[in-house]
């Protein structure tokens, strides 16, 4: 049963038994309006049969809220304090009703509430509260057995009655228990699903980004290998070109993750000031965010621009307090700049 209402943010998007019976649906809806007409009617067209008979038309209005309440989309399992407050309802119309009920002959249609509170119990196990349902049943039950008791029927009387209500809960518990194992195979399927999806969007930008490589280094090599293929002498201008193309190709395979746009130009600088520029990535990864490699672009830059001598930058394995190292060798004088993984620095 449900009033259509949109789950909550919170709610999960696994498939549980609420969704698996459409709970939110406009058809449970339906079901919800016809159970709250179906509780006035047996309220008002038994009322000659029970005295005093506010406390029937007070059940009625407990029973029908209870099943509003019981309709409120969540996930499952449903709230403690709400599954409580169906129980008290269930407890409260049997008190209300059972007293006003004739002692003699059969009740009929005026003891609707044990029909009315039993649905209230199946949606309850529906919904996960097994046990808080069937403590209500069984309250439901001995409430029965007492009113039967003081006013003179016979135990069988009070069985009778329930009964009925009771196999329905049995069938409703042995529903839901083959529903939930309907849900967990869903479930697992859908976690399969998403992570072959995951894998194939993975493995689709990996093929991306090695096309994407090799279109770099054709347009970077190419025209400098037909130039060597052609047999002509090579000016120094075409020499330096080929060192500069070298150097990038060499850093895209050994620097990796460090190799970035900024990074390159930054090395290219510096290697046309005759430094000698090592970029090496041990890590495998870039850092654990943007904002950590755009630091990591910045001093890496930083230092290419400033260095002489010979640089190495280096990324190293994961696990390490320290996730970069720039050192830089000019003579006597080393400089050694450490970088932690979130691309700040610290001690060196």
């Amino acid at each position: 049963m449900s009033v259509g209402r949109t789950a909550p943010p919170q709610a999960s998007r696994t498939v549980d038994v609420s969704r698996l019976l459409a709970l939110s649906s406009e058809g449970a809806s339906l079901v919800l309006g016809i159970f709250i007409v179906t509780n006035v009617v047996f309220t008002i067209s038994t009322i000659h049969s029970v005295s005093p008979r506010w406390p029937a038309y007070v059940a009625a209005v407990i029973v029908s809220a209870a099943g509003v309440l019981l309709a409120r989309p969540h996930p499952d399992p449903f709230p403690l304090r709400d599954s409580w407050l169906v129980v008290g309802a269930v407890v409260a119309s049997t008190l209300l009703i059972s007293w006003t009920l004739p002692t003699e002959g059969p009740t009929g249609r005026a003891s609707w509430h044990l029909g009315s509170n039993t649905w209230l119990l199946w949606f309850l196990i529906l919904r996960g509260r097994t046990a808080l349902a069937w403590g209500a049943a069984a309250a439901m039950a001995a409430i029965t057995a007492v009113w039967t008791a003081t006013t003179g029927r016979s135990a069988l009387t009070g069985l009778l009655m329930v009964d009925t209500q009771l196999g329905l809960l049995v069938v409703a518990t042995l529903f839901v228990t083959s529903l939930r194992r309907t849900a967990r195979r869903i479930n697992e399927l859908t976690e399969r699903s998403v992570d072959a999806a995951a894998a194939a969007a993975t493995a689709e930008a990996s093929r991306q980004v090695r096309l994407q490589r090799a279109a770099e280094v054709a347009a970077a090599s190419l025209p400098l290998l037909e130039r060597v293929a052609s047999g002509a002498p090579l000016s120094d201008d075409e020499r330096g070109r080929m060192r500069e193309a070298e150097a990038r190709l060499r850093d895209g395979v050994r620097g990796r993750a460090l190799a970035t746009p900024a990074v390159l130009d930054a090395a290219a600088a510096a290697r046309a000031r005759g430094v000698d520029v090592t970029l090496l990535d041990d890590r495998g990864s870039g850092l654990g965010s943007g904002e950590a490699m755009a630091r990591v672009d910045d001093a890496v830059a930083a230092a290419l621009a400033a260095a002489t001598g010979t640089v190495t930058v280096r990324l190293l394995p994961p696990g390490r307090d320290e996730a970069l190292t720039i050192v830089s060798v000019d003579g006597d004088r080393v400089s050694r700049t450490v970088l932690d993984a979130a691309g700040s620095t610290t001690a060196a």
